[in-house]
Formats: C-alpha cells, sequence, structure tokens
C-alpha cells in the first residue's frame, strides 16, 4: 500500500510539472474541492491537486477552456480558496508549479466577483479570448463589468452551491492589526489598541459569525465583533479592555432576556477588565473524554441561570467547606429522597431521629393509661386514676404541637 501510495504522488508531481508557470493575473474557472471534481474523475489529477483551481489568464488569447492551466495555493498550510469567476494572482512556484493568490478590492468580504465575469468577457464559442484588460481594470476595481459577450451561462454563478450572502462586513482595524477574516463572518483579531482610549491592552477575539443585528447595517460599514449578539465568541481581553457583556439573548437596543440576578455572588464584579476569557455561544459543551475535568478559582465563582440545575452523577458527590453552608429556598421545598438509603446529620455519636406522629400516638396510649392506673394495697384496689386526671387529659391534648408543620422523615 505504501508504494502504491509513493507512486501516486510522483505521478501526481510530475503531472504538477507539466504546467507552465508564469507572472499576472487570472479568472477562476472552477476549484478542486475533493476527489469528485471531473480532473481527478477521469484521471486526469490526482487527490494531490485538492485546492488547486482551474484558471485562465487575464487578457491572453492562448488558453482554451478544454485545456486550463492549473494553480496551487500559495500557502499549503493555509488554503484562502477563491469561487469561480473572481481574479487572482498567479505567481511562478518551485518546479515550475504555477501558484494563486486571492486579490481585489472588496466591500463585503463575502464575494468581491462578477458572477458572469466569464460570459462576458471570454467567447465559450471558440478556444481564444480577445483582449479585456479594461473590462477586467473594471471588475477589479468596481466589482461591474459592462460587457456581454456571450448567452451561456456555463460559467456563470461562483460554483456549484456558493451563493453571494448579503449584509457580511469587514471588521473595523485598527493600528497593528493582524486579522484572518474568512467571507462568512469569522474572524480571528490580534489586536492591542481595539479598547476605548486605544490604550495598549492585547486582545484576541475569535468570532464564527456576525450577528444579524450588524448584517442589518449598510455594507459601505465596516463593524466590530459583537461579544452579546454575534453567533458564538472566544475573547482573550486584558487591562484596559473592557467587556461589555450582558448575559441572555440580547436584541437590537442592548435589551436582555436574562432575568436572573447574581444575588448570592458575594463582590460580583461592576466592571469586566483585566486578564479574562469570555466563552458566548447559544449552547457550550464542555467534555472529558478520559481524564479529569477541573476547576479552580482564586476568588468566588458562581452559577447564576434563568433556568434550573441538575447533576447526574454515577458516583458519589462529596463536598469540603470552609465556612457555612446557606440555603435560602423563598419559600420552595427541600426533598432529600433516599429509598432506603440514610440520612446522618453528624459524624460520631449518632442517634436515631424519632418519627413525630408515631411519637404522638405513643404518648398519647401513655397518658391514657396513666389515667386509668390504680394500685393494689393492703386495704383492696385504689381508687382509679389519680386525682390530676384533668391535667393529663390537657397535656393529651396538646401532643400534636410538638409536630413541624413544614418537615417530614420517613
Amino acid at each position: 500500500m505504501a508504494l502504491q501510495n509513493a507512486s501516486i504522488v510522483a505521478n501526481s508531481f510530475t503531472q504538477m510539472g507539466k504546467e507552465k508557470s508564469s507572472n499576472g493575473n487570472g479568472i477562476v474557472y472552477s476549484v478542486i474541492l475533493d476527489e469528485t471534481h471531473p480532473l481527478i474523475k477521469n484521471g486526469e489529477k490526482t487527490t494531490a491537486e485538492i485546492g488547486a483551481i482551474e484558471f485562465r489568464y487575464t487578457g491572453k488569447t492562448a488558453d482554451s477552456e478544454e485545456k486550463l492551466p492549473i494553480a496551487y495555493p500559495s500557502d499549503k498550510n493555509f488554503k484562502n480558496l477563491p469561487v469561480r469567476n473572481e481574479s487572482v494572482e498567479i505567481l511562478p512556484g518551485e518546479n515550475g508549479l504555477i501558484m494563486y493568490r486571492r486579490i481585489g478590492a472588496e466591500l463585503s468580504p463575502n464575494v468581491n466577483a462578477d458572477p458572469e465575469y466569464i460570459k462576458k468577457n471570454y467567447s465559450s464559442k471558440s478556444d481564444g479570448v480577445e483582449n479585456k484588460n479594461d473590462s477586467y481594470s473594471k471588475v477589479e476595481n468596481t466589482g461591474i463589468t459592462k460587457t456581454n459577450k456571450d448567452s451561456s451561462k456555463k460559467y456563470d454563478g461562483f460554483g456549484k452551491y456558493f451563493n453571494s450572502e448579503i449584509g457580511i462586513h469587514k471588521l473595523k482595524l485598527y493600528e497593528g492589526d493582524s486579522l484572518i477574516e474568512s467571507r462568512f463572518g469569522q474572524s480571528i483579531r490580534f489586536s492591542g489598541y481595539n479598547n476605548v482610549k486605544n490604550e495598549f491592552s492585547p486582545v484576541i477575539i475569535i468570532r464564527n459569525s456576525e450577528s444579524y443585528s450588524s448584517r442589518k447595517k449598510e455594507v459601505s460599514v465596516s463593524v466590530e465583533e459583537d461579544v452579546n449578539r454575534d453567533g458564538s465568541i472566544i475573547a482573550l481581553t486584558s487591562d484596559k479592555y473592557e467587556l461589555q457583556f450582558s448575559p441572555g439573548t440580547n436584541d437590537d437596543k442592548g435589551n436582555t432576556d436574562f432575568s436572573q440576578n447574581p444575588v448570592a455572588f458575594k463582590n460580583f464584579p461592576s466592571k469586566l477588565v483585566g486578564d479574562q476569557i469570555l466563552i458566548n455561544s447559544g449552547r457550550i459543551i464542555l467534555s472529558s473524554k478520559n481524564a479529569e475535568m477541573m476547576f479552580f478559582s482564586k476568588k468566588n465563582y458562581g452559577f447564576i441561570s434563568d433556568g434550573g440545575m441538575s447533576i447526574d452523577n454515577k458516583l458519589g458527590i462529596e463536598a469540603v467547606v470552609g465556612g457555612d453552608i446557606n440555603i435560602k429556598t423563598n419559600g420552595r421545598n427541600i426533598n432529600l429522597t433516599t429509598d432506603n438509603g440514610k440520612i446522618n446529620a453528624g459524624s460520631k455519636d449518632l442517634e436515631p431521629m424519632v418519627k413525630g406522629n408515631k411519637l404522638v400516638d405513643l404518648l398519647g396510649q401513655l397518658i391514657d393509661e396513666i389515667v386509668k392506673q390504680n394500685y393494689l394495697t393492703p386495704s383492696g384496689p385504689s381508687k382509679i386514676g389519680p386525682e390530676n386526671v384533668p391535667a393529663f387529659n390537657s397535656i393529651k391534648s396538646q401532643l400534636k404541637t410538638i409536630l413541624s408543620e413544614l418537615n417530614q422523615t420517613a
């Protein structure tokens, strides 16, 4: 199997070397995404070409639709794929390879191509192509071209399923920023001055998707990450950067549907500044697959929720605390369901708890017998019952007052 793989790789590099290297710009005809691409399915190329593009040099007549050149990502470890009809820069690589890199100005990072550029600028009825440098320049600068050479829709659009998404914005930049920004509202920002006073405070913000609130804005404006409304976000912040975090679902006006306040949490921070990490999403899953999960906090920690809290453990729970345990139920019950298990209050010299109803019953029977008691004397049986029978009956009538009105035991 290893020899077969080595043979495939060697063959692919042989095919790669057949492409002619050249500088310039090109227009993307197709992107080789996987092994279902026609060039791989028909055996002309191998999976080593995944990530490469079929393209046509801008303004040249030598390229044919039947045999388009292939270009490979300029950075093999970071693939930034173009789409059909997009302009790319063509670069020479080692061993005669042709490389590509996405270029061009854009209003939105989602798409910067004319979906009909190939149809408008190249004739599908001919292997040749007219020089369209002027038209290409218009597309590169404005994204719009006026030429319409052919009515064929073979190469219309950006690919098989890629569509332009309305309202995905470019991020606002700060001096010295390093930014990775995708077409889809995902981004990673490395910044040092993106705070209110532009004071040095290193920050990393990882965002998965732009919020619908931001997408309503004009496409010509730049936006910032929104830790409350963006789809999912991780913020690693420091020093002067203040997180404007609000729990729950926030609307366009900044109102939240979260109602529970941190009442029991002592010394809750009034400002979220300093070295901190925020993870905010619709759902968060933390899983420790085969080892421990540990949480350390130098200061207080709390759980604040609009819902309930539950713990489902296969094994037991052990808690060691250095202070009082205070539970306020606000009129709600505390239920300890142990079935046949024991409840131990204390650790030594334990004694059984008393059942209230049973105790009342037994004390009542005892009083009844006391009231009825008599004694044998040398003169015969004594008088039945003591003289203070009314007092005993009064005590019996009060026995149920020893029962708790709130707490129960089995």
